[in-house]
Formats: structure tokens, C-alpha cells, sequence
């Protein structure tokens, strides 16, 4: 499902940017990043690692405590630096320090992580807090179409361009 829909976003995104030319190493990248770490990884953490370390509640506090590590730990420190690492060596050819380079560019000057929070933080209260934990990783992968389509838009940005 991630796979899917992380393809579907990016040649989605790079249709509506040049419709006769797609960028099938750039699309690999994301694809990449969506199968295995929005996918497996997610599995692993948000069903997994998480009920282990917070509990199963679905109380405000539990809720809390997952979104803040999420959004706070796992985000900045893994989840973007792994989507820009996978999609630097698999569609750009440069090196990892370019990619953290790049990312870090991104977080300063395009705002990146407050567009991650402004959509992630209420779909994350609503994933940790209502939806089935069965159901998590669908519908993570259901909005995370949007995100790539916006993610897809950022990290292929020049530096100091908006």
C-alpha cells in the first residue's frame, strides 16, 4: 500500500510539473523510501515498538506521548534524513553528507518539518487515537499520498528556491 501510493504521488506530482517527461530515478527513490520505510519501518514502530514502550491506551496522554516522539524523535532524526539519504543515492547519485546537507537546507529555509507537523500532528492524534491499530498503516499510507506529492515538490527544489 505505501509502495502504491508513494509511486502514485510522485509520478502524480511530476505529471503535473513537466507532463511529457517523467523522472523515473527520482520516482524510485520514492518509491524506495515508501516500501521500506513507511512501510516495513512504520509497521515496526507504530505497532510494535510503540504499544511496548506507551501501552495500547488510546487515552490523551498515551496519544500525546506517541505523536511527541513521532513528531519530535522519528521524524527529524529518521523518517525525513532516510527519505532524502534514499532518494539522494537512488535518483540525484550524491552522497550522503549532500543529502543531510540538503535536508537540513530544507528544515531551515524551505520550512520543511513545520509543513510535516502541520499535516502530520492532527492525522498522527487521529492514527494513535481512533483508528484501529490493524488499520494504521493504511491509513497513514492513505494521507501520506498527499505528503509525497508535497514532499516530492520540496526535496526536488534547488537550494534557495521556494
Amino acid at each position: 500500500t505505501t509502495t502504491t501510493t508513494t509511486t502514485t504521488a510522485s509520478m502524480q506530482k511530476q505529471k503535473d510539473e513537466a507532463p511529457s517527461r517523467l523522472d523515473m530515478q527520482r520516482n524510485l527513490g520514492l518509491t524506495l523510501y515508501g516500501g521500506l520505510y513507511s512501510g516495513l519501518t512504520q509497521q515496526y514502530l507504530y505497532n510494535t515498538m510503540f504499544p511496548q514502550i506507551f501501552g495500547d491506551g488510546r487515552g490523551w496522554f498515551t496519544v500525546f506521548e506517541q505523536v511527541a516522539c513521532d513528531m519530535l524523535v522519528l521524524t527529524p532524526f529518521l523518517c525525513l534524513p532516510v527519505c532524502y539519504a534514499v532518494k539522494a543515492s537512488v535518483a540525484e547519485g550524491t552522497s550522503l553528507p549532500s543529502a543531510i546537507q540538503k535536508y537540513v537546507s530544507h528544515v531551515r529555509h524551505e520550512g520543511l518539518l513545520l509543513k510535516y507537523w502541520s499535516l502530520w500532528i492532527p492525522v498522527q492524534c487521529l492514527t494513535f487515537g481512533v483508528i484501529p491499530q490493524h488499520l494504521r498503516i493504511p491509513f497513514v499510507a492513505l494521507v501520506s499520498f498527499f505528503w509525497f506529492i508535497i514532499l516530492s515538490n520540496v526535496s526536488s527544489q534547488e537550494e534557495g528556491t521556494a
